[in-house]
């Protein structure tokens, strides 16, 4: 390559790194920062679904918590329900703080 190709490859990735430099493009128009708003609660994506989800997941995990506990006896004061309610707890607090995933709303 002769060293006025570099020279203009090298000026077309200064161009497309800065957007609003006068390389002969118009700069790129600014995306929105926040995704459209759903009015439609039932999608499961608002404060509903995630509350929701929240509870379920409790519920879910704080049986597969108590039925390890269960079956593995890991300290002597330690039993199922112990370990089902902490799992319980763990797991709403989790889903609350992240979210419903996005097959949950759907």
């Amino acid at each position: 390559m002769a060293d006025d190709d570099i020279e203009r490859l090298l000026r077309e990735v200064n161009a497309m790194n800065d957007p609003g430099s006068s390389a002969g493009r118009s700069p790129q128009p600014a995306r929105s920062a926040q995704p459209a708003k759903n009015d439609d609660d039932s999608s499961g994506g608002g404060a509903g679904g995630r509350l929701a989800f929240a509870v379920g997941s409790g519920v879910v995990v704080g049986a597969v918590g108590a039925a390890i506990g269960a079956v593995l006896v890991v300290l002597p004061f330690i039993g199922p329900f112990t370990t089902g309610v902490g799992a319980s707890i763990g797991a709403f607090i989790t889903a609350l703080v992240a979210g419903p995933p996005r097959w949950f709303s759907s």
